[in-house]
């Protein structure tokens, strides 16, 4: 029997902004443990958090560059869990009013893995999304061989979301996804997208169904892979996985799953929450953003008029077909 393989993707991307989301600390990667902290993204009673305005510049410029719709009014929501990671017990996050929807990004050839770019199921394909939403990041844990530690310098670093559609097809997509997004952040200046520091990160919704049913299959997500090469084995390993659950007679069910990239496998982390278990609402600190004013300040701006004109230039240019490169000459990066 054969199986079709849908994917979606959720993006996490560091900005490149000096301070936090919501306070003055700095971000600065490789600090001593515990020494970039105030009592606003340690989340101590009565510190109330200001927004960041270089974050939400950024955010609408990558809404902009990936042709989204800008929202004119955008709010803050908290998303309650907890977690050690998570000092406030929730999370500074957009629910239902995100700063941009719509949107895509081109899978251009040379994006794909070079052992695939011959073989590419369908050329010129582009990934629509469903929002970029800004947020905070959480602190970053250590675990050590009888005791965890917790560092909270990243705690409250401005994180912006990029949530796909289920469009993407295969592992290959995946990682040309990832590999054409990441090109657009670091060409705009939006964030470095260092994967090793964790400046990109990547969470993976994935399901199978057999050829001809239409409704899609059990979602599992994979979380926080921190390469792309990784998100392409993981999503490899699953597919095969769950393939395998499905011809044995058993029945796959909505989970979240790690990946060990030693042992090459996937692993049961928990069962997947939905949205209702965050208990999303309005944060009552933050008052809602107008965007119309960012918006053409970054439109309009004379020191972006000539990044503009090279960025759109560029995203012309991997859209069009590679034969047209190859005949013109031109580099994928425009130059």
């Amino acid at each position: 029997m054969n199986y079709i393989t849908t994917i979606g993707l959720e993006v996490h991307v560091q900005l490149k902004t000096r301070s936090k989301m919501f306070c003055e600390c700095p971000v600065q990667f490789g600090a001593e443990p515990n020494t970039h902290t105030c009592p606003i993204c340690l989340g101590l009673p009565g510190a109330l958090p200001v927004m960041n305005h270089e974050a939400l510049r950024l955010t609408v410029l990558t809404g902009l560059m990936l042709g989204c719709d800008i929202a004119p009014t955008s709010k803050f929501d908290r998303k309650n869990y907890f977690y050690p990671d998570m000092p406030k017990n929730y999370q500074i996050s957009q629910y239902d009013m995100p700063l941009c929807t719509n949107g895509s990004v081109p899978l251009h050839d040379l994006a794909y893995p070079k052992d695939a770019q011959k073989n590419i199921a369908t050329p010129d394909k582009e990934v629509h999304l469903v929002r970029i939403h800004l947020e905070e990041d959480v602190a970053k844990s250590f675990h050590f061989e009888n005791s965890t530690g917790i560092d909270f310098n990243r705690a409250g670093t401005p994180l912006m979301e990029i949530v796909t559609q289920p469009q993407i097809n295969s592992p290959e997509e995946a990682f040309a996804f990832l590999t054409a997004l990441k090109q657009i952040l670091i060409y705009g200046e939006v964030s470095d997208a260092d994967m090793e520091k964790g400046q990109l990160r990547c969470d993976c919704n994935v399901s199978v169904r057999p050829e001809g049913q239409r409704e899609l299959g059990a979602k599992i997500e994979i979380k926080n892979m921190n390469s792309i090469s990784g998100v392409r084995r993981a999503l490899a390993y699953e597919i095969r996985r769950q393939i395998s659950v499905l011809e044995s007679g058993e029945q796959l069910e909505q989970e979240t799953r790690g990946w060990d990239d030693v042992a090459g496998e996937t692993f049961l982390m928990r069962t997947k929450e939905f949205a209702h278990d965050y208990r999303y609402f309005p944060d009552p600190d933050l008052v809602p953003v107008e965007t119309d004013a960012s918006s053409s300040n970054i439109r309009s701006a004379r020191t972006m008029r000539a990044c503009w004109r090279t960025i759109w230039s560029w995203q012309d240019i991997l859209r069009r077909p590679l034969k047209a490169l190859r005949n013109r000459r031109i580099s994928p990066t425009g130059s």
